[in-house]
């Protein structure tokens, strides 16, 4: 699988620099234009369109939520996201562009393709620098038809790729394709955990991975949740790369400070 380009879905909750940086980083290593769509959140701004819709700033009073000041909040957030994604596309040669659309998440994924590596970050911005809200990309998993790599750390960071293969399927291929790329990018270890009594598996993976200039290992994960776990501690792996849908999934990233790989 060949990525056709590297599109990033931002809003005005996310923070989204990790993200930038790294679709930047694998568009110009794939040689793909990098798209950066910014969602206006219709929600927020239905909110703030009811009569006793508030707002609350640390040390003020309460004050009414209208429907201008949300419009001006998000019309500054999606200039300060255009400005890096241009900025992360210049600093390494590729093609950028920008877009905004108004709707849920999920309308910044409506135009992605099989071939297209989306890249979201997996952060929101810190409230009053001491919580987090959930990431709102989440709810997004199921508009997904290619791989999503939901990104927290900076390109930096050093650690092994570790993939979860469940099965020999085509969704397994495309996140095999997908993970091997991205530790090609970052000359990174991908370690390949296959299910116990899968041996077989070996051979197709390394028939898959045959043109592609990386380090590999295939190894038999543990079938215990907990000591599935301990292993990944231990191989110290700074990228999951996982199927949608599998039991395991909602768990290990929630459990986990590690950038994840999802596909389906």
């Amino acid at each position: 699988m060949n990525i056709e380009r590297v599109v990033v879905p931002l809003d005005a909750a996310s923070d989204s620099r990790v993200a930038i940086e790294t679709a930047a980083r694998l568009a110009a290593r794939a040689k793909a234009p990098l798209i950066g769509i910014f969602v206006e959140d219709e929600d927020l701004l239905h909110l703030a369109s009811l009569p006793f819709a508030r707002q609350s700033t640390l040390g003020a009073d309460a004050e009414p939520l209208t429907t201008e000041h949300v419009e001006l909040h998000l019309r500054v957030a999606a200039e300060q996201s255009r400005r890096a994604l241009f900025a992360a596309a210049q600093r390494h040669g590729v093609t950028g562009s920008f877009e905004i659309v108004r709707g849920a998440s999920a309308s910044a994924l409506t135009a992605a393709s099989e071939r297209d590596l989306v890249v979201a970050g997996a952060l929101t911005r810190p409230i009053a620098g001491h919580f987090r809200v959930e990431c709102r990309w989440w709810s997004s998993l199921d508009a997904m038809p290619g791989p999503f790599l939901l990104a927290q750390h900076a390109w930096g960071a050093r650690g092994s790729v570790a993939m979860l293969l469940r099965e020999r399927s085509p969704a397994s291929a495309r996140l095999l394709d997908a993970a091997a790329q991205i530790a090609e990018a970052a000359d990174a270890l991908l370690i390949v955990i296959r299910p116990p009594g899968t041996e077989q598996f070996d051979a197709w993976v390394a028939d898959r991975l045959a043109d592609r200039p990386i380090r590999f290992q295939v190894e038999t994960g543990p079938a215990d949740l907990a000591a599935l776990r301990h292993r990944l501690d231990e191989l110290d792996c700074r990228l999951l790369a996982i199927e949608a849908g599998g039991d395991q999934l909602r768990d290990l990233v929630e459990r986990y400070a590690r950038d994840i790989l999802i596909a389906r």
